[in-house]
């Protein structure tokens, strides 16, 4: 039987309050009850604090065992919640994670959306496909595939479905062979991309290759459009780019600077506008 659950999106001194580890405040709605109440009474008992909250949900969240309701909240003070910086924010696995974007996106000024922004979370639902993407740098620039078949040139990090009986790892050197031309050797996965389109999850699995060899002629190339081809772009300009999967770009920038993850980044990544830059 699908459940409710209610929470809160409070900000205190530009800080986002949760719950530790990583949790927005909520709790289940009882049969009957009042979302907004079991809101307030929520983030009460996990807080310890007095909130009021827009008489509105701003954010539903669908989960395969339920539906979430957000509600943006005030507060005098914060309690005993655990306070984020945007900063400390960005590399932490808030939970809802479909929610984390929208929220990490808008901050504390106003939301992005209007109204309530409905998001399908793809966690725990059966994988339509999965995907394999190769994160190839050289010489300061990274390598993607460039899509001028568009109002805006859009990139993609080279990769593509994972075929019946292959590894994440056999199809991401077999899906960079076939799009650049290059031969390569995995280092290690150094994220997770799951989003939610038409009706199932499809994760994605990134990895850190390193490649050999030169881009091939574009006729020798299997790629989906004829207006695409393999392009080496300063990885810099990674976070200003129209490019998916949009949050993962930024990152692999700052992880190029400061030093790749031990452990793979998961993400959720659902944003359909692409053309602006991107730090969350």
């Amino acid at each position: 039987m699908s459940s409710l659950h209610a929470g809160v999106i409070l900000f205190h001194d530009g800080r986002l309050a949760v719950q530790d580890p990583c949790n927005l405040p909520g709790a289940p709605v009882p049969p009957c009850g009042d979302p907004a109440a079991t809101a307030v009474d929520a983030a009460r008992t996990a807080l310890g604090c007095e909130i009021e909250v827009e008489p509105e949900p701003r954010l539903e969240v669908r989960t395969v065992s339920g539906t979430h309701l957000y509600f943006r909240a005030t507060a005098e003070h914060a309690g005993r919640a655990r306070l984020l910086t945007r900063e400390e924010a960005v590399h932490l696995p808030i939970t809802p994670w479909t929610a984390s974007e929208a929220i990490l996106r808008s901050w504390s000024g106003d939301p992005w959306w209007d109204g309530r922004l409905v998001l399908e979370d793809p966690d725990g639902r059966p994988p339509k496909r999965s995907r394999a993407g190769a994160i190839v740098i050289r010489d300061g620039r990274i390598l993607l595939i460039k899509y001028w078949d568009r109002p805006q040139d859009m990139y993609e990090i080279p990769g593509g479905g994972i075929e019946p009986g292959e590894t994440p790892q056999d199809a991401v050197l077999r899906e960079l062979t076939e799009e650049t031309g290059l031969t390569g050797t995995i280092i290690r996965e150094i994220a997770q991309v799951n989003r939610n389109l038409w009706g199932g999850s499809h994760p994605g699995h990134y990895f850190l290759v390193e490649a050999a060899g030169e881009i091939g002629p574009r006729a020798t190339l299997d790629l989906d459009v004829e207006q695409a081809s393999p392009v080496w772009v300063p990885v810099a300009d990674l976070p200003g780019l129209t490019l998916w999967p949009k949050r993962l770009g930024w990152r692999i920038a700052h992880w190029y600077r400061h030093g790749w993850p031990r452990t793979p980044a998961v993400l959720c990544d659902s944003l359909k506008d692409l053309t602006v830059p991107c730090d969350w």
